[in-house]
């Protein structure tokens, strides 16, 4: 099992990327607001600000990125959520702007949809 990442800079696709996780399974994902430092520092113009001013800042900033990740079972299904999303993110999550993917491995897992069985089938296949 996988935990997926998904970091949108165009926030205006989220709508057709859970609709494509349900498609492929993926019936549950956590969406949380968040802004990568790049667009931090267009805000904040080139000083490096005391703990205050950050947070003025981070007030400041209107367009926020939506960070989305979901477990998923196996690699094969990572991989065809992902290319599924890469498409309609315009076909290359490599272009400036777009946004970033990535799985980490979950060695373990409790509650929520998870279930203890599918982790200890995945272990014995082990």
């Amino acid at each position: 099992m996988y935990v997926l990442f998904v970091v949108l800079n165009q926030p205006e696709h989220l709508g057709e990327i859970v609709r494509k996780l349900k498609d492929v399974g993926i019936y549950s994902a956590t969406i949380i607001d968040s802004v990568g430092t790049a667009q931090l520092r267009k805000s904040m113009g080139k000083e490096i600000p005391f703990i205050g001013s950050l947070m003025r800042s981070l007030d400041e900033v209107g367009d926020n990125n939506k960070t989305m990740f979901t477990v998923v079972e196996s690699k094969k299904q990572a991989v065809k959520i992902m290319d599924e999303i890469e498409e309609i993110c315009g076909g290359d999550m490599s272009k400036p702007g777009t946004g970033i993917m990535f799985t980490i491995p979950i060695d373990m897992a409790r509650g929520g949809s998870v279930s203890r069985k599918s982790l200890d089938q995945m272990y014995k296949a082990e």
